[in-house]
């Protein structure tokens, strides 16, 4: 269960650690960040592309206070580096795994070379990549020798409409490369994460923010801690309702419901000691004791009666004597 916290930071540091935080609350495994820096990645940047970064770049010391942030609070920082430098700043922070966003997966192989040598689990986000594109990526991961990839299948719309989540990917990709599988949901309600968990997803993305009022690229797409504890909550119970526990038996709470609403062989008429019993000579009413309807075949093949018995009255075993 992954809090991607992306650009809602808004580059004020404490307000980061409040999302770690509230993040912790809700019950997340880990944090997720974008190592992003205009001066690194834009030769000839536009009015546009300048705007933008003023509002997004993360200051690259951050990383170091943001991954001791998280240390001390039990939960697991990472970034998706976006250009090589940031790979460097993660590797000295000590981080355990790291995420490949999509657009780097689909247009900067050698960043993904960079990272899948280094041999730590790798999340692949596939929003901007199509099959081939996912292809050549996994290429370069089994050329250097890192099978501890995981695939996210996500969609690069924000937020997409239902008809074009596909979650049927899922299986899809399983099926592709036999690696664990994972979603990243840009929806605003549970429903596609939780049947993405349902269809075996093992990875659980979602942008994470304080307020949506504090206005970034990524808050309206963003989980408020609120929203976010239920998430967890919704995925949790999910997780524990899919068990395959053999049905050789049923629970013993069903067993007892079963026990009270049992049918048993009640008198249609009054017999004789040594009578044979015969079709019609029951009736069937539900008691919590006597001779279970399901023993019928067994009382007219196998006994007589051991004594008399009135019409109306519910027969019991010691009613019955084995025919010889």
């Amino acid at each position: 269960m992954i809090g991607d916290i992306g650009s809602n930071h808004n580059q004020d540091i404490q307000l980061a650690y409040d999302i770690i935080d509230a993040g912790v609350e809700a019950g997340l495994d880990a944090v997720k960040f974008q190592s992003l820096q205009r001066k690194h990645l834009y030769l000839n940047p536009s009015p546009e592309e300048i705007d933008l970064y003023n509002k997004i770049d993360l200051e690259e010391e951050w990383h170091f206070k943001l991954k001791e942030h998280c240390d001390r609070r039990g939960i697991v920082f990472f970034s998706s580096p976006t250009y090589f430098r940031a790979v460097d700043l993660l590797e000295q922070t000590g981080v355990l795994i790291y995420k490949l966003a999509s657009a780097q997966i689909g247009s900067f192989p050698q960043i993904v070379r960079r990272v899948a040598s280094l041999r730590k689990p790798v999340i692949l986000s596939t929003g901007l990549v199509s099959y081939s594109g996912l292809e050549r990526a996994i290429r370069i991961f089994e050329e250097e020798r890192n099978d501890q990839y995981i695939i996210l299948h996500c969609n690069s719309l924000y937020p997409p409409a239902y008809e074009r989540v596909n979650l049927g990917l899922i299986a899809t990709y399983r099926a592709m490369f036999r690696n664990p599988v994972g979603f990243s949901d840009h929806t605003m309600e549970n429903y596609a994460t939780v049947a993405a968990v349902a269809l075996g997803a093992r990875v659980i993305e979602r942008h994470f923010c304080m307020d949506r009022a504090i206005v970034t690229p990524d808050s309206p797409v963003s989980l408020n801690p609120t929203e976010m504890k239920d998430m967890v909550k919704a995925v949790r119970s999910i997780e524990q309702a899919l068990g395959n526990k053999p049905r050789t038996i049923i629970e013993p709470e069903e067993a007892g419901f079963l026990k009270a609403i049992s049918y048993r062989l009640v008198l249609a008429r009054d017999v004789e000691r040594g009578h044979d019993f015969s079709a019609g000579d029951f009736e069937y009413w539900r008691e919590k004791s006597g001779v279970d309807c399901r023993d019928e075949p067994l009382v007219l093949n196998h006994f007589r009666a051991a004594r008399a018995v009135k019409r109306g009255s519910l027969l019991s075993w010691q009613d019955l004597e084995g025919k010889g």
